[in-house]
């Protein structure tokens, strides 16, 4: 998958959460879970895009 493609999910999965906040704002737990979720998934799409690129020969 290509790094735009990777930002691109991420994108959306960050707009989804941050417009649905609403929905879940009054359950603290809530919020720590969506904070934690987009935090762990940022950072491992991050790891996922900066992997050496492996040529099918």
């Amino acid at each position: 998958m290509s790094n735009k493609w990777i930002l691109l999910a991420y994108a959306a999965l960050f707009f989804g959460v941050v417009s649905g906040y609403e929905l879940y704002s009054d359950n603290t737990y809530m919020v720590a879970l969506a904070g934690v979720t987009l935090a762990v998934l940022g950072v491992g799409a991050w790891l996922w895009s900066v992997q050496p690129k492996k040529d099918k020969d």
